[in-house]
C-alpha cells in the first residue's frame, strides 16, 4: 500500500496472503469492487480516494497480487469471513495454512 505521494506504507508481498470473504464488507469497498472477478496470477494496482470510499481522507494505492481463489463455504457465509481448517491436509493443494 502506497500514499499519493508514492510512499510505501505497508508491504507484505513478502508475508503470508491476506484472506478475505469478498462481499463480507470487512475491505474498503471501492477496494473490494476493484477485486471482483479476478483469479490467480492476476495483478493490479488499485487506487482509492476519499472520493470513491468516504472511510478515506486521503488516496491510497494497492499493489494487487491474487495467489488463489475459492467458493466461500456456507460457514463462512454465515459468519462473514474465512474459516482456517484445523487439518491443513483438508487445505487443498499449494495452500499455506
Amino acid at each position: 500500500m502506497k500514499n499519493s505521494t508514492g510512499d510505501v506504507l505497508q508491504d507484505i508481498l513478502q508475508g503470508s496472503p491476506v484472506e478475505y470473504l469478498h462481499g463480507s464488507g470487512h475491505i474498503l469497498p471501492a477496494l473490494e469492487a476493484n477485486l471482483t472477478g479476478l483469479q490467480p496470477g492476476d495483478k493490479k494496482l488499485v487506487g482509492i480516494s476519499n472520493e470513491t470510499d468516504f472511510q478515506l481522507d486521503a488516496s491510497f494505492y494497492f499493489d494487487v497480487v491474487i495467489d488463489n481463489v475459492r467458493p466461500a463455504t456456507e460457514e463462512e457465509l454465515i459468519r462473514g469471513k474465512p474459516i482456517k481448517p484445523e487439518n491443513n491436509d483438508e487445505c487443498g493443494p499449494g495452500c499455506i495454512c
